[in-house]
C-alpha cells in the first residue's frame, strides 16, 4: 500500500472517531439515510443529502528519499500529501442559515478536529498501517458560491508523513 493510500486511511479513520458524521447528518432531512455517508473521496454520489464533504487531492510533487541506519534495503520517503475537504452545502430548508454561513459553521467543526480553528486545538489522530504521520498543517480556507442556493467551503491542508518504500 503506497503512503497517499495509507494517509487517505487514516484520514478516514480520524474522521470516523470523531463526531462530524452525525453532526453533518443532523442537517439531513433523514439523517438514518443509511446508503450515504457524509465524507466522500474525491466524489458524491448521485442523489448525495446536503451538506456532505468530498475530499479530493491534487497531484503531488517529488518525494524526498532516504536510506536509514546504513542498510540500503532499508528506504523511506517523506511525504508532503496536500487534501482539500471540500465542505458543500444547499441553503438551509427552513431559511436560518444561508448556504454559506453554513458552510463556514461546518469548516469549522472540521477544522476543530484536523486544524485550523482560531480557537481549538486538533483532536484528530492519523494512524497509518506503515509509516508514520509527521504533522498536519493547515494552509488555508475559503467559500466558493457553487450556484443559487449553493456554497462550497474548501480546506486546504498539508499532511507529513514518513514511509518506508521500496525502489
Amino acid at each position: 500500500m503506497s503512503g497517499t493510500i495509507d494517509l487517505c486511511k487514516g484520514i478516514n479513520g480520524a474522521w470516523d472517531a470523531s463526531s462530524l458524521e452525525s453532526t453533518f447528518k443532523s442537517y439531513w432531512n433523514d439523517p438514518t439515510e443509511s446508503e450515504f455517508y457524509v465524507f466522500n473521496d474525491q466524489e458524491a454520489p448521485a442523489e448525495q443529502p446536503s451538506p456532505y464533504v468530498v475530499m479530493g487531492q491534487p497531484m503531488q510533487g517529488p518525494p524526498s528519499r532516504q536510506s536509514g541506519g546504513g542498510v540500503a534495503t532499508k528506504k523511506r520517503e517523506t511525504r508532503d500529501v496536500e487534501i482539500n475537504f471540500n465542505v458543500h452545502v444547499e441553503t438551509d430548508a427552513d431559511g436560518v442559515d444561508t448556504a454559506k454561513e453554513l458552510a463556514g459553521e461546518l469548516a469549522g467543526e472540521i477544522m476543530a478536529v484536523f486544524g485550523g480553528h482560531p480557537t481549538i486545538s486538533p483532536t484528530a489522530i492519523i494512524a497509518l498501517d506503515h509509516g508514520e504521520h509527521l504533522i498536519t498543517q493547515y494552509q488555508n480556507d475559503y467559500g466558493v458560491k457553487t450556484g443559487n442556493d449553493e456554497y462550497q467551503w474548501v480546506i486546504v491542508y498539508l499532511f507529513r508523513i514518513d514511509v518506508p518504500v521500496a525502489v
